[in-house]
């Protein structure tokens, strides 16, 4: 099985875990989750090298199965570990990948928040 196919299953057991536990026990709702961001940014990483979006829009439309609360927390936390990667990583995640059907005006919202990020960063 390729690693690619094998983080996308090891995400949708992920998110399947998240679903069950958000209701549940929030002790194992935040290992899942922290599970969940670590797999999704080595996905990222992974598509954005091999241009493979497919895949990246893929993991993202089944990111949005968690309700909306968990979808912020898991996003906010994926683009955090991408911003400190590589900027332009996170922009194309966001933007071009998890974006990919919003409207412009949403979109420049979003670049705006980005940018406030990266220059958080570069100020620490």
């Amino acid at each position: 099985m390729p690693v690619s196919a094998f983080l996308h299953k090891f995400i949708l057991n992920l998110i399947n875990l998240a679903i069950i536990n958000s209701s549940h026990n929030m002790n194992d709702l935040e290992n899942d989750l922290g599970k969940l961001v670590n797999a999704v940014v080595k996905v990222m990483v992974a598509a954005r090298e091999t241009q493979k979006t497919e895949e990246a829009i893929a993991i993202c439309d089944e990111i949005r199965r968690l309700p909306d609360d968990l979808v912020t927390e898991v996003l906010n936390a994926v683009m955090l570990n991408l911003v400190q990667i590589d900027p332009a990583l996170c922009r194309w995640f966001v933007l071009d990948i998890f974006l990919h059907n919003a409207d412009p005006e949403g979109k420049a919202d979003v670049a705006e928040r980005i940018n406030l990020l990266m220059a958080d960063l570069r100020a620490q």
